[in-house]
């Protein structure tokens, strides 16, 4: 599966990643976060394609500090690359 890192942020939830850090999001996508988000809400947020599917992953108001972050994209994608750490 090719991850394209994009400066795009995701609409809207359409996922949940639990139990997942940072570091384990910067290790599976291949690069650290990529995207300035909402100060005042979002501290970590990456944006990428796969394929022609745009995703985004972000923490809401302190969530990683519980291992859990938003998601916005196909099931299929986020299934395939977080496995049981993703729940839509």
């Amino acid at each position: 599966m090719k991850i394209k890192p994009i400066k795009k942020a995701g609409s809207h939830r359409t996922g949940t990643l639990t139990n997942i850090s940072v570091e384990d999001i910067n290790t599976i996508l291949g690069f650290a976060p990529n995207v300035q988000d909402d100060p005042y809400k979002v501290k970590h947020s990456w944006g990428f394609k796969v394929g022609k599917h745009e995703c985004g992953i972000w923490d809401y108001k302190g969530s990683e500090k519980w291992g859990e972050f938003s998601t916005y994209g196909p099931d299929t994608v986020f299934d395939k690359l977080f496995g049981d750490n993703y729940t839509n």
